[in-house]
């Protein structure tokens, strides 16, 4: 049975979702988002290392949020081999709060995606649930207990103002035309209507600062105001304390309690490629995306240490077990169709899964039937996975929860990748290493765009091309079958000559770095022998000369290669790059010049004795490169290496 949940009845249903949580043995989860790719380069790509999928999706999740979530408990019946489950599905919306001008972005395409499965965007914006992750609540609690919600009242919208002002007038003409409470024995009573949260907070503020013998409760979008004596009114404000700012602050935090709960009870969690479900979760209930991917894979699994990713499982059962037949999609739909349908009367004793529902009413792409569909799909996986593990016996017996889990302690905080250079990410563990194919290098004699040769490729599987440099491209493949065929059909191809990618090979800059570092490796053991000549003349430390000169002359190699990269590499790319700014690149141009030594057509740089001795003037700046670039456009610097040289000699 599903269980919609909005901001009118979270707080009823409440102790409903948390009994729920804690009962389950395992709880299921899904999002539904507001966008996916804030523009094309945050695209996934088989390019793409774990780091660098990481920064793409922290970064479109600048800008959008869930705008649903489904959440599926799972309750084992006890000694049976059958399952309950409960759905929830909840709307969210944040709410406007005055220490955050709070903004996210609609895509186009996810509005035209969800709008085909029937979603209704209308409960987004009116009974979406409020949300605040921990920075935000701890911000917002500080500032009602400054009381800065009162003092900025002037910045509340005009509908809001003016009830206020006829809440205000009602109060004084109801306490003008009643009864005297320490007279009359029976409280008087009048009740004003409230439109929002925010609203009720103010106005029970002000109507208590402005009449001193009434008291207010809040219940149902109603305020009630009370008529009571100074000693009671002074009883009760004792016995109230902040009641008023923790409601008003819990009405903000909503659906995190959700997530705070979750993280408490630690139970098992279930997503279907559940990453990007995770990154949300973490950024709008819990706090800002750490900067880099090892933060974030740390905290997540202190927050979720159990986490299984049914697209993973997927396919783990495709490889060893062969399940699922050849060509199958593993979408989530299909999943759920195959072990519904298709696969379950070949399963033996397969477990009996209970959710009250009626199949008109599943709707796909609804976060809460998605969370159900995930849940079927891993109790189903989790037995096949079971028996294969502790023998045919289990097909004849009820398999318990504990079973079924140890069953699973391989894929355990196993993270699917999709369109990766890995496969999956490990929470609680190392991460794998690449077992794609290697890069492919792709050179055309004619002018092929990236479109042209993406076109060209993709007829034999799931390809990423990037540029590389003139007439070149490099190419990731999604398998190894793919890869060879695609080296089959190009081999000898009059137009395009592709073969795997080689860095020595292919790439000149780093082809020129080790030819610089040869030859600089020559001129340090030549400036070594030279020094050793000099017996006692004070040129340099020996050990700390030779220390210090070693890193500059590595640091020459490197600016070197980035001279070479910047003029040959950069410089040129295939049509559909941008092309870097000249500006930028003549500044580096103009740098690396001064710092290598290219001394105005001066012969000084045949002579490794020059060389060394511009390496060692260098250093007398102690690393100060404007400083030095400053005396060698002034010319002095050539005056400053004669003599050194001619000291040396």
């Amino acid at each position: 049975m599903m269980i919609n949940v909005n901001k009118q009845n979270f707080q009823k249903l409440y102790p409903t979702i948390k009994t729920s949580l804690e009962n389950a043995q395992v709880i299921a989860i899904d999002a539904e988002f507001s966008g996916l790719e804030s523009d094309d380069s945050s695209k996934s790509s088989l390019f793409d290392t774990i780091e660098e999928r990481y920064q793409k999706l922290r970064k479109n999740c600048e800008k959008f949020i869930i705008v649903q979530f489904g959440i599926t408990c799972i309750e084992q019946v006890p000694c049976q081999n059958e399952y309950n489950t409960k759905i929830f599905k909840f709307f969210l919306f944040p709410a406007s709060i005055p220490i955050k001008n709070r903004q996210f972005l609609w895509q186009v395409a996810a509005i035209e995606f969800l709008s085909l499965s029937g979603f209704n965007f209308n409960k987004v914006a009116y009974d979406g649930i409020s949300y605040l992750n921990e920075v935000e609540e701890f911000t917002f609690k500080r500032y009602l207990e400054d009381n800065n919600m009162i003092r900025n009242i002037n910045n509340m919208s005009y509908k809001e103002g003016d009830e206020i002002k006829r809440a205000i007038d009602n109060v004084a003409n109801w306490l003008e035309f009643s009864g005297d409470p320490d007279e009359d024995p029976e409280y008087i009573v009048l009740k004003i209507s409230v439109s929002s949260v925010n609203l009720q907070y103010l106005l029970q503020k002000i109507l208590r600062s402005r009449f001193s013998r009434i008291w207010t409760t809040y219940n149902n979008e109603e305020i009630t105001v009370i008529k009571v004596s100074l000693e009671i009114r002074r009883m009760l404000e004792r016995e109230e304390g902040d009641i008023l700012n923790k409601a008003l602050l819990d009405s903000y935090i909503g659906f995190s309690k959700v997530f705070k709960l979750l993280v408490e009870l630690k139970k098992p969690i279930v997503g279907h490629n559940i990453l990007l479900d995770l990154i949300y979760m973490f950024k709008l209930f819990y706090k800002p995306l750490p900067k880099r991917y090892n933060e974030f894979k740390v905290e997540v699994h202190r927050l979720f240490p159990i986490i299984y990713d049914t697209k993973y499982l997927s396919y783990q059962l495709r490889d060893e077990i062969s399940l699922f037949p050849p060509g199958s999609p593993y979408t989530l739909d299909a999943l759920y169709k195959f072990f519904s349908e298709e696969r379950r009367r070949f399963i033996l004793n397969s477990p009996i899964i209970e959710t009250n529902y009626k199949l008109g009413d599943v709707v796909p792409h609804d976060s809460g039937w998605d969370s159900y569909f995930t849940g079927y799909i891993f109790i189903k996986m989790a037995h096949v996975i079971a028996v294969k593990k502790y023998g045919k016996g289990l097909e004849y017996r009820s398999v318990t929860n504990t079973e079924v889990l140890n069953s699973l302690q391989e894929y355990l905080n196993c993270i699917n990748l999709s369109r990766a250079s890995t496969f999956y990410l490990k929470l609680d563990g190392k991460d794998p290493k690449s077992e794609r194919p290697q890069w492919l290098f792709v050179r055309t004699s004619v002018n092929y765009d990236i479109d042209q040769i993406i076109q060209k490729l993709s007829a034999f599987g799931t390809v990423d091309v990037k540029s590389f440099i003139e007439g070149c491209a490099l190419v990731a493949v999604a398998n190894h079958g793919s890869a060879r065929n695609i080296l089959n059909h190009f081999y000898n191809h009059k137009d395009i000559y592709i073969v795997p990618y080689n860095p020595i090979k292919h790439s000149l800059s780093v082809k020129y770095l080790l030819i610089v570092s040869a030859i600089l490796s020559g001129g340090v053991v030549a400036w070594y022998g030279a020094v050793s000549k000099q017996g006692g003349r004070p040129i340099l430390d020996p050990l700390q000369g030779q220390s210090r000169l070693l890193v500059v002359a590595f640091t020459n190699c490197y600016f070197v290669a980035r001279d070479f990269f910047f003029k040959k590499v950069k410089g040129s790319s295939c049509k559909s790059d941008t092309r870097r700014k000249k500006k930028t690149e003549v500044s580096d141009l103009t740098s690396t010049q001064i710092i290598i030594g290219q001394l105005d057509n001066n012969r000084a740089h045949t002579n490794r004795r020059y060389f060394l001795t511009y390496s060692i003037e260098f250093l007398r700046f102690n690393g100060d490169i404007l400083r030095f670039m400053e005396i060698a456009r002034n010319g002095k610097m050539f005056t400053r290496i004669y003599y050194f040289s001619q000291y040396l000699q």
